[in-house]
């Protein structure tokens, strides 16, 4: 077959075909440029269902009570004692005397050199036990003898420790000890030794570092609050006063230090901005979205609707019924403003009225937002209908033009045989003409006519 030219008559067999099929091929283009659009439609859906999860979350946030319920706890005196609220705690005022910190049980050994041995007899060894649990024990077998280093680290390496560190203090000489550290501070982790075979208290001659002057009890913390004295095992008390976290830092015995708890408005204000923001926010990628691959698109508009009809829609009783009430309010350009000093009015009028304008379980602003978006991102919801409807659309295209691309080869291979043997034809009378033309040359007579 020819296909070429300057074969045969000269015909350019592969041109002319080229410049039909790029006729033949447009209804294609048209179904590819669709099925692009369709896609760049499909991914500015996969942005909105992310700026409405994202406003679906900030709703969510909001749509508690204890998203209100935030407190600030002061302590007049942070180098002894520093305290934070949560959103369980009372607003009040106590007086609270740190009398004693809790400590770690140390105990420290008579002072050897550092090549002595200890046990070596058959049945010798030394427990420790971690407060008043027996089972709560390691076991050192000393029938081999072992200096405070090897002790120290069949100590320290047994799977089985209670929570004691042992350690070596180096003195002059050559001469250390051996200390031993409760891991947990109070009375609750006091450390207790005993003995087997040969070994005795004597062999190791431990003594507690701690100034309790042998009463153990005073490992704990000790702490009165408002007069009432409170011993803990820790530190850091978190089941004194409901919602507050006292971290004692340094005693202050007979010192009385005063913490408050107050409502923290500073982080209201911020959650009440944090709604303004989050409507902006969606509002934001609405905009963008319909000015690009979503013009026109009723979708944007449903949501729009779906807001504004419940912004504008009051909540049902309580001292504040709408967001203008406390400062919140939508610009003539559709974003939302906060008014600061309409806020801290608001708060210090009726702080609940203001929690439950957003977080009232059935008609808060932010419950029934949150809602809202919830049914346009669920199964079957406005999003995934849409979503759903565009992969359906490119899938028919996709089928669409594997047919057709395979009709149009069928079409291409058509015309390269059409117009191949049109080529083969017309080289076969261009020859056929100079066989004529040369025998009519030759007869008698016809170059003199």
């Amino acid at each position: 077959m020819i296909t070429a030219p300057g074969v045969g008559s000269g015909l350019d067999v592969q041109s002319i075909v080229s410049q039909l099929m790029a006729l033949e091929r447009r209804p294609l283009e048209a179904l590819a440029r669709r099925q692009d659009q369709y896609e760049a439609q499909l991914s500015a859906y996969g942005q909105l269902n992310s700026a409405l999860s994202s406003f679906q979350d900030a709703m969510e946030a909001l749509g508690t009570t204890d998203s209100f319920k935030v407190y600030a706890a002061t302590s007049a005196d942070e180098s002894a004692l520093k305290v934070s609220a949560n959103s369980n705690a009372s607003l009040g005022t106590y007086n609270v005397r740190v009398e004693r910190l809790a400590s770690n049980h140390k105990m420290a050994s008579a002072e050897f050199l550092d090549t002595t041995t200890f046990g070596g007899n058959a049945g010798d060894g030394l427990t420790i036990q971690v407060g008043d649990t027996a089972a709560n024990a390691v076991s050192i077998d000393l029938s081999t003898a072992a200096t405070m280093e090897e002790i120290r680290d069949l100590v320290n390496e047994d799977p089985g420790n209670p929570g004691v560190t042992a350690t070596i203090i180096d003195g002059n000489n050559g001469n250390q000890k051996l200390v031993l550290t409760s891991d947990e501070t109070g009375t609750a982790s006091a450390i207790t030794l005993s003995y087997a075979g040969t070994i005795d208290a004597a062999t190791f001659g431990m003594q507690t570092l701690n100034d309790i002057g042998g009463d153990l009890s005073l490992l704990d913390s000790r702490i009165s609050v408002d007069g009432y004295d409170i011993t803990r095992s820790g530190n850091t008390l978190t089941d004194v006063i409901q919602g507050v976290s006292l971290d004692l830092q340094a005693a202050r015995p007979g010192v009385d230090i005063q913490i408050k708890v107050e409502r923290d408005t500073s982080s209201v204000k911020e959650s009440v901005q944090g709604f303004a923001d989050a409507y902006n926010d969606l509002r934001t990628s609405i905009r963008s979205l319909r000015e690009g691959q979503l013009e026109a698109d009723s979708t944007l508009l449903s949501i729009e609707r779906g807001l504004l009809g419940i912004l504008n829609n009051p909540t049902g009783g309580g001292a504040f019924t709408h967001l203008t009430e406390i400062g919140v309010s939508l610009q003539k350009d559709g974003t939302m403003s906060v008014n600061s000093s309409s806020i801290d009015d608001a708060l210090n009028s009726d702080y609940s009225a203001v929690a439950d304008l957003f977080a009232n379980s059935e008609n808060g602003y932010a419950v029934r937002l949150g809602a809202l978006a919830g049914t346009w991102l669920e199964d079957g919801g406005l999003i995934e209908s849409r979503t759903d409807g565009l992969d359906s659309r490119i899938e028919d295209l996709q089928d669409r033009q594997i047919a057709m691309d395979r009709r149009l080869s069928q079409v291409e291979a058509r015309y390269l045989k059409q117009f191949s043997s049109l080529d083969s034809l017309m080289s076969q009378l261009q020859g056929t003409s100079s066989f004529l033309t040369s025998q009519l040359a030759s007869l008698p007579g016809a170059g003199t006519r």
